[in-house]
């Protein structure tokens, strides 16, 4: 099975998920696919290394050749969700350097190039009344929850949604309130023919 690569984006941050065989084949089709997103000027990566089943050295020696180069580019390259069977592989083949988080969500997390500016984010929550949302001085994932509840957005694929309590329903004045309250009484002269006769007038 040859190597599968999926990208996506979070903020300035380049998601790289990959899947099956990290061989020197596929060493080669992914130090393609990053040098393209170099290419457009990407500098932040996450690499999601979930879906793998196989890394060679040579697969891990472009891998690290990748991170070293972004880090003189003053990028960034992190990695998650490395499958237990491979972790020692990964220890061994990729430079300190590289920080390794449990999951693409982990590595995603408090990631300083997400974009989440929590200046503007307090600014919003006090235009709505929902001060409680951010605490002063949040963190990341703090402002990226906060956010999707302000604006009633969707989590990311691979990241948890944000919980929203139900909205309560708008009150009605007082004078609707008696309309949508009262029922009709069948016995009352104001009966549905005493309506549209009042409306209608008399023939």
């Amino acid at each position: 099975m040859a190597i599968e690569l999926a990208c996506g984006q979070q903020g300035q941050v380049h998601i790289v998920a990959l899947g099956g065989r990290l061989d020197a084949d596929g060493a080669v089709d992914l130090e393609l696919g990053l040098q393209e997103l170099e290419a457009q000027g990407a500098r932040h990566f996450v690499v999601d290394a979930a879906g793998l089943t196989y890394a060679s050295s040579s697969g891990l020696k472009s891998l690290a050749a990748f991170a070293t180069r972004i880090a003189r580019a003053k990028g960034s390259v992190r990695l998650g969700g490395v499958p237990p069977a491979l972790q020692a592989v990964f220890k061994d083949g990729l430079p300190q350097q590289v920080p390794t988080y449990v999951s693409r969500a982990a590595a995603l997390a408090a990631h300083p190039a997400i974009g989440v500016d929590a200046g503007l984010l307090q600014a919003v929550t006090r235009l709505v009344g929902a001060d409680a949302i951010v605490p002063s001085g949040g963190e990341a994932t703090e402002l990226g929850e906060a956010a999707a509840r302000l604006l009633d957005a969707k989590a990311p694929p691979g990241q948890p949604e944000v919980p929203r309590q139900p909205r309560a329903p708008t009150p009605l004045p007082p004078s609707r309130e008696a309309e949508r309250d009262a029922e009709p009484d069948p016995g009352s002269e104001e009966g549905l023919g005493s309506k549209l006769r009042r409306l209608l007038g008399p023939k």
